[in-house]
């Protein structure tokens, strides 16, 4: 049987052993047996009652130990809520006084900022100012580009056009430097004649060059200059038998220059003539080419479509001097000899 030490029991326990003690006295003290029976109830009862407070007991030492380890934990989180208020009023004293700081910094800042405000107050409106008149000048711009642009059209078309053109004109001026390489050389084929021309004439007269007789080329003709004593007598119209040998030689080399069209010119000198057949000098000098223009025709049979007389009285001397010597030179027939330019006329015609 277990035994039980009272000093160990709680009060619960010490009253249910007070009761059962009290009914082992009644139960041997010849109760009778229906109190016998009444007692062991109890006991029972008293027995359930003892169970049942043990096991409240237990739970309630559970629980005691549990409240023990809560109540500990929340000491020690006491502890820390403590040490973090203590962590937190320092935090907020440093705040405090971060806040007096700021504060005081703040009044600063409004102070300054007043007057900074209105600097920049200013500066806006300076930039405000500017800003309009970039705008301005923007726009300006804008119309200025898009003036531009019409123009750049315009300048384009006109290019197109300008190119058109140029094109254009690079073929005419191809035209006309293919044309002008014809000229030259028809001219050079003239100048060629010309030189053969001359050759020819200087040989078929090479007798009479001593007798007053000089061949020349000046502006792409040949000059035949035949003197006075080479044909005429003084103041006479009649070539005499020397001077139409000259010029029958020279009909001769003339007939076969089928493209040399021949000009006949008298020239006198400034000493008035006046006769019953002649009226001054003008009349002298055109009866002499044309003298010399009928043997040229007639005696030569050169046709006369190719050939023409004029006259140039005194008004074309060599000499102007009033020398008799100069008189000499100035009393001449000049035949000139031109080459025919029906294909260099032709060319500047198509121009």
């Amino acid at each position: 049987m277990k035994t039980i030490s009272i000093e160990n029991t709680t009060f619960i326990e010490k009253i249910t052993l007070a009761v059962f003690c009290g009914l082992l006295i009644s139960f041997t003290s010849c109760v009778p047996m229906r109190k016998f029976e009444d007692l062991q109830a109890a006991k029972l009862a008293s027995d359930s009652a003892n169970k049942y407070c043990l096991e409240k007991y237990g739970k309630l030492h559970e629980q005691d130990s549990l409240h023990e380890s809560q109540a500990s934990s929340a000491k020690r989180i006491i502890q820390k809520l403590k040490e973090d208020s203590l962590e937190t009023n320092t935090i907020l004293a440093k705040q405090r006084e971060l806040y007096k700081e700021l504060n005081e910094t703040y009044e600063k800042e409004i102070k300054f900022g007043s007057m900074e405000a209105q600097r920049k107050m200013d500066q806006l409106k300076d930039l405000e100012s500017k800003y309009n008149d970039k705008m301005k000048d923007y726009e300006e711009m804008k119309a200025k580009m898009t003036q531009l642009k019409d123009e750049e059209q315009k300048l384009q078309s006109e290019k197109g056009s300008l190119s058109t053109s140029l094109q254009e004109r690079d073929k005419t001026l191809q035209e006309k430097e293919q044309k002008l390489a014809e000229l030259q050389q028809i001219l050079h084929s003239k100048d060629s004649s010309v030189k053969a021309l001359k050759a020819s004439v200087s040989n078929a007269l090479l007798g009479f060059k001593d007798a007053g007789l000089e061949i020349n080329i000046k502006n792409g003709k040949v000059y035949v200059s035949l003197s006075e004593q080479l044909l005429f007598a003084s103041g006479k119209t009649d070539v005499d038998k020397k001077g139409r040998e000259a010029l029958l030689q020279l009909a001769t080399v003339l007939e076969k220059q089928k493209d040399i069209n021949i000009l006949v010119e008298g020239h006198t000198d400034d000493v008035p003539i006046k006769t019953e057949k002649m009226q001054d000098n003008w009349d002298l000098s055109v009866m002499r080419a044309n003298s010399i223009v009928r043997i040229l025709t007639k005696d030569g049979s050169i046709d006369p479509k190719r050939i023409m007389a004029a006259g140039r009285s005194q008004y074309s001397p060599i000499d102007p001097s009033k020398t008799a010597e100069a008189r000499k030179k100035n009393r001449r027939t000049e035949i000139i000899l031109t080459p025919k330019l029906d294909e260099l006329l032709q060319i500047i015609d198509n121009q």
